[in-house]
């Protein structure tokens, strides 16, 4: 159910987006929000075609919003990623193509000019079900399980809000999952018949966007993770490239790649890349 909740989510969010003028989107003292609402769709249909192929429709929904609050020299920045989209094919069962809760937020006091003491917080987990690539019925996780949390104190360096890297040498992070995914093994790196991982490291973030174009914006984010404790050697990354081609006011291409690896977690690299064109309202 929780996927067909965000579908109707990102719906009501185009209406509302849509409704609201600029000066009410923008009629709020300390607080700038910027952000973007995008359904993107591929669809194919074939019938008595004789050199062979499949009907099918993917669509992928999307939000991006950054919610930012100052006030008498705090800074308060906060991002939300929320994702999910699906294949479905004729004669076979629907299958996922993308899935994402994301939420990054950093508390900054400044220090002096583009430096900042921070505290930060990052949280991550899913809409749907994920099943194994080797085993279509074995489900491997759901809606909040796992859940990815670190949090720490640290040091912001914050040219403005597109261009900011922040560093923690005192993270700590948790791994959640459900019970029922640990009772005949590890699941996401927490240990056979345990709900929960504890680590503890450092953690650097960035976060980068420009436009090359006036219609097409490039967001990069980078995310690390260094353990202290166990396989000091290795090093935890998340990269996420958004590329946002502006066609008209409403019409946009999309183009999102991901490259994750946590050697706890899985021990490979692992990456993921979508292109889609579709309907896209942006709020600034």
């Amino acid at each position: 159910m929780s996927k067909y909740f965000f579908l109707c989510l990102i719906a009501l969010s185009f209406l509302t987006s849509m409704a609201q003028t600029k000066h009410d989107s923008l009629d709020i003292k300390r607080w700038k929000i910027t952000g973007t609402n995008s359904l993107t769709g591929n669809q194919s249909s074939f019938n008595n075609w004789q050199i062979g192929g499949t009907s099918n429709l993917t669509i992928n929904a999307r939000i991006n919003y950054d919610f930012n609050y100052q006030k008498k020299g705090w800074n308060w920045d906060n991002k939300l990623i929320a994702a999910y989209g699906f294949n479905r094919q004729k004669k076979n069962s629907t299958k996922k193509t993308d899935d994402r809760i994301e939420i990054n937020s950093i508390l900054a006091k400044p220090i002096r000019q583009d430096w900042y003491f921070s505290a930060y917080l990052n949280f991550q987990t899913q809409f749907d079900k994920g099943y194994d690539p080797k085993d279509e019925f074995k489900t491997l996780s759901r809606f909040a399980s796992p859940i990815f949390l670190q949090f720490g104190p640290g040091f912001l360096w914050k040219k403005h809000d597109d261009f900011k890297i922040n560093f923690s040498p005192a993270a700590t992070k948790f791994i959640f999952v459900h019970e029922k995914f640990t009772k005949d093994g590890k699941s996401f790196s927490v240990e056979q018949n345990e709900t929960e991982r504890i680590e503890f490291g450092a953690s650097i973030y960035v976060y980068y966007r420009f436009k090359i174009l006036e219609n097409i914006t490039i967001e990069n984010i980078l995310g690390t993770y260094a353990n202290y404790i166990e396989n000091t050697k290795n090093v935890d990354f998340d990269y996420q490239l958004n590329i946002d081609l502006k066609v008209t006011k409403y019409i946009t291409t999309n183009i999102n790649y991901q490259a994750l690896y946590d050697n706890e977690t899985f021990g490979a690299l692992q990456q993921k890349q979508s292109v889609g064109v579709g309907v896209k309202y942006t709020i600034n």
